[in-house]
């Protein structure tokens, strides 16, 4: 996907903007650069973007396709996504009717608009373009342990538990470290940190199993290849505890060979996302999140099968505690483990940047 980046964007999010399926449209808002049109979302049309999400943003949320239209969208970026990536298929009637209003499609689920055949053939009368961020490259390597060779100093954000905040620190890190003039590098590795780079990275939960930590070697290696020297972060997914997402994170870990990571939490959750739903388990109660320590000891352990790894600092995602609950779980956080912790929306990413370099340098 290279959509221009003077496109205008309506992010469509029925029923879910605000919540916690709508991550993808909150990440490409706060780090996108193609300016918002408006938000879709009939269920809460009229309220303010910064009130349901404490981004900084003047974009209204609004009902119909034809509102979008009327404010000057040029794509329809769909914004929600759900565990296993299917489309609900009464959105089809609303991304019809935007390629009729001459918008290309933005589409991040597992489910490919190109795959559809109605769709298509109206795109291609329309001279619309469908962007199916989440479809893999053809003829991908297997991992071999090409990232070592290459003048990079790697970071990888990795997570006690899915939809954390990992994206979210590497982009923060990113900030803090160019706004300090160093050359940093982002790899995304979803399709919400492809949007928000332009098409660039691979969604590595997409690929086939033998060939995930090859995808990532090879982004890493291309990259360091074009900024030698240069820090490179790599986006996490998933959590090598999640019993769902665990495969996609342990490749992550092997293919990106990283020199240092960074653990994401979010204080306010205690058991690991969807374990409790009825049909997991015999009592659906849940599967508690592993300690700091723990988890920690894991990661470390896992990546040094490949080269040594320290976990250098952790990233809370506290969006959702008062100024109290925050400081207190960033004080457990940095009792409980030794480590820097902050939250790097709230503050910013260079308590996280601050630690990285010092480990980088004692490296040397």
């Amino acid at each position: 996907m290279y959509l221009e980046a003077n496109i205008k964007l309506a992010v469509y999010a029925p029923n879910e903007f605000g919540k916690a399926q709508a991550k993808t449209a909150e990440g490409v808002m706060r780090y996108g650069v193609n300016p918002i049109a408006c938000v879709i979302d009939a269920a809460c049309a009229g309220q303010s973007v910064k009130a349901l999400t404490g981004i900084e943003s003047d974009a209204p949320i609004v009902s119909t396709i034809a509102e979008a239209k009327a404010l000057g969208a040029g794509a329809l970026l769909l914004g929600t996504a759900w565990s296993g990536g299917a489309m609900p298929s009464e959105w089809k009637k609303d991304i019809e009717q935007a390629i009729l209003a001459d918008m290309d499609i933005v589409n991040g689920l597992h489910d490919f608009l190109c795959d559809d055949a109605k769709l298509s053939k109206l795109a291609r009368e329309r001279g619309k373009r469908l962007f199916d961020v989440r479809r893999s490259p053809e003829k991908l390597p297997v991992a071999c342990g090409r990232v070592m060779k290459e003048d990079a100093f790697v970071v990888l954000t990795v997570g006690t538990d899915c939809s954390v905040g990992k994206m979210t620190a590497s982009l923060e890190i990113r900030k803090s470290a160019r706004e300090a003039g160093l050359d940093c590098q982002f790899i995304a590795t979803g399709q919400t940190g492809m949007m928000i780079e332009g098409g660039d990275g691979i969604a590595i939960d997409r690929v086939i199993g033998d060939f995930m930590a090859g995808a990532t070697e090879m982004m890493i290696v291309e990259k360091a290849k074009k900024h030698p020297g240069s820090l490179i972060l790599v986006e996490g997914q998933g959590s090598l505890s999640h019993p769902g997402f665990s495969g996609v994170t342990m490749a992550l870990v092997h293919g990106s060979c990283p020199q240092a990571m960074i653990l994401c939490h979010r204080p306010s959750r205690s058991i690991i996302k969807g374990s409790d739903r009825a049909e997991a388990g015999a009592d659906g109660a849940g599967m508690p999140i592993s300690s700091y320590t723990r988890l920690i000891e894991t990661y470390e352990s896992m990546a040094a099968y490949m080269r040594p790894a320290k976990v250098v600092g952790l990233a809370l995602n506290t969006h959702d505690l008062s100024e109290e609950e925050r400081a207190e779980a960033l004080r457990k956080a940095e009792e409980e483990t030794g480590l820097p912790a902050c939250d790097p929306v709230r503050e910013s990413g260079k308590k996280l940047l601050d630690a990285i370099q010092s480990f980088r340098n004692s490296q040397r």
